[in-house]
């Protein structure tokens, strides 16, 4: 019994080793920067949002946040392009071939506009996320 225990020990002990040591760590290279932004959809530049499927830019965040209304749930992801972050021009747009996608405009990476992760190109950290609420009507606040 006690040989049973110790096998299950050192298998836990081994793969939890194993585990910790092959995650590639690293911190974001995207600033977490203070954002409590509250947007009126009433206002012409953010009434795309009222539709699903709508999108507008937002001063804020740490290059600006992409808010995209999916089904009555607002995602909002910082413009800040992860790849190569250091340079001052990197930032995402809607890509005008597939509106279900951010493109890096410098590296060409592609970024889903649902959660933000790599969905092809050099980048390897997903874009930055904000937390969104929105009463349904008119206000929707980005915060984190």
């Amino acid at each position: 019994m006690k040989q049973i225990y110790a096998r299950y020990l050192w298998l836990t002990l081994s793969f939890n080793i194993l585990f910790f040591v092959s995650c590639e760590g690293g911190e974001h290279p995207v600033p977490n920067v203070p954002v409590n932004i509250v947007i009126n959809t009433d206002l012409p530049l953010y009434q795309p949002l009222k539709a699903t499927g709508g999108t507008a830019y937002v001063e804020g965040g740490s290059r600006g946040i992409v808010v995209y209304n999916n089904f009555d749930n607002i995602v909002a992801l910082d413009r800040h392009g992860t790849f190569n972050s250091s340079d001052p021009n990197v930032q995402v747009i809607v890509n005008p071939e597939n509106q279900f996608e951010l493109i890096d405009t410098i590296s060409g990476s592609k970024y889903s506009i649902l959660s933000g992760v790599v969905l092809e190109g050099p980048a390897e950290f997903p874009l930055r996320g904000y937390n969104t609420t929105w009463d349904g009507f008119l206000n929707i606040s980005i915060f984190n």
